[in-house]
């Protein structure tokens, strides 16, 4: 059956109004599609970021864990050599190394800075894993833990231990016999004595040693609870990364 004008128009008028409403949705189809792959692509910068922060940070975590190690292997050593008639079993220079080892300052610094830019833009939401943004959020409290945790140890090394060693040992003679405190500066070594026997006989430095020893066994916690978080968060990380490139 034929079709009147009146009816070819509508159907013309039918088809261009389809043509119209499919080229909108087309348009907003695109645009929502490149929106969505701006977002992917903003979020795989995001996590390779995290996963390069992360994996450093986990390197220094491990460096600083070492040394509050050695700190705490050190107090050990000394608290067994410590008494009202202690005699002096080491060498002098075995010494100098065990006292070096409790007035060090281990601390870690670890790299932020892409957790920082998404905290500070409000942007952690553009992480689509809410166990990646969980670990984050634990993250940023381990290391604030571990942080306070090395500040009271440096406190209590430097307020109570390091003036205590004072009238016993020259701080000098360490830095000679041990390990330079500054590059290009030549130092010879004190011309006072060490009285290291005196040292281990005192009740105030048996008493330093062992919360010095403490300090480090709580830091080694910390550091220890850090480290486990930054492994979850790469695991984490890792996993996608892979989903996001695709």
């Amino acid at each position: 059956m034929s079709q009147t004008p009146q009816t070819r128009r509508w159907v013309r008028l039918a088809a261009e109004g389809l043509l119209i409403v499919l080229s909108i949705l087309l348009a907003f189809g695109i645009e929502a599609w490149w929106s969505q792959r701006g977002e992917r692509n903003a979020e795989l910068e995001a996590l390779e970021g995290l996963r390069d922060d992360f994996a450093e940070s986990l390197e220094r975590i491990e460096s600083a864990k070492s040394e509050h190690v050695e700190v705490r292997d050190a107090s050990v050593r000394l608290l067994t050599m410590t008494g009202p008639t202690a005699d002096q079993i080491v060498s002098d220079l075995a010494m100098d190394t065990l006292v070096m080892a409790l007035i060090a300052y281990p601390k870690v610094f670890p790299v932020t800075a892409t957790y920082d830019a998404l905290i500070e833009s409000g942007r952690i939401d553009l992480l689509e894993s809410a166990n990646l943004r969980r670990e984050l959020a634990r993250w940023s409290t381990a290391i604030a833990d571990l942080r306070e945790e090395e500040r009271d140890a440096f406190r209590q090394m430097d307020e109570r231990l390091l003036p205590f060693l004072w009238d016993y040992v020259p701080i000098v003679t360490l830095d000679v016999n041990v390990h330079p405190r500054y590059e290009g500066v030549e130092l010879t070594a004190s011309r006072f004595v060490r009285r290291y026997q005196a040292l281990l006989r005192s009740l105030r430095f048996e008493n330093a040693v062992e919360e010095r020893m403490n300090s480090s066994i709580r830091a080694i916690e910390r550091a220890t609870e850090a480290e486990d978080v930054a492994a979850r968060v790469l695991t984490l990380v890792e996993s996608e990364i892979g989903p996001a490139t695709r």
